[in-house]
């Protein structure tokens, strides 16, 4: 929710807590949320939380839902982390809004055109940006209309404190 339209995560907090998630806790001004609910259909859920938003701020946007157990070992689980050289600030975390199209990726991934290493699992692509994500040609647009499916990206610091909100460990 960053960029275009602007919450502050207090309101978004009370819509959500009104819409019937519980415990909701926001990360930053990130658009990022921790929350518990009886309903366990994530579809269901991600209608929930973007009518939420449509009803309380007059603005539709794409909702992601991941469960904790899945988040936690996409987190844990990077395959840049331990390689040697790797800094943690160069990681990226592109959660895709469905399928990926898997012979467009991995001519996106054998371009010579970009340095950025990348590993696609599932509903999300691991980005390393040895030169730093400012200063690269493969943002999350291009990455969009290749791959064909949206996207939402996370660097590792945003995913490292959610995992934190998730675990308990704030």
């Amino acid at each position: 929710m960053s960029g275009h339209h602007l919450i502050k995560m207090a309101d978004l907090k009370n819509i959500l807590t009104d819409a019937g998630l519980l415990q909701v806790k926001t990360y930053l001004q990130s658009g990022n949320l921790v929350f518990n609910s009886d309903q366990t259909n994530k579809k269901i859920l991600e209608n929930i939380i973007s009518e939420a938003i449509q009803h309380g701020f007059g603005f539709q946007i794409n909702v992601k839902v991941i469960e904790k157990e899945v988040f936690l070992s996409a987190f844990l689980n990077n395959p840049f982390v331990n390689r040697p050289g790797i800094e943690t600030k160069q990681l990226y975390y592109l959660h895709l809004m469905g399928t990926a199209d898997q012979t467009a990726f991995i001519e996106l991934q054998n371009d010579p055109r970009y340095s950025e290493q990348m590993i696609l699992r599932g509903e999300l692509i691991y980005f390393y940006y040895p030169n730093g994500y400012g200063r690269s040609k493969l943002h999350g647009s291009i990455v969009e209309k290749k791959i064909k499916v949206s996207i939402t990206a996370r660097n590792h610091n945003t995913m490292q404190q959610l995992a934190k909100l998730l675990t308990g460990n704030e």
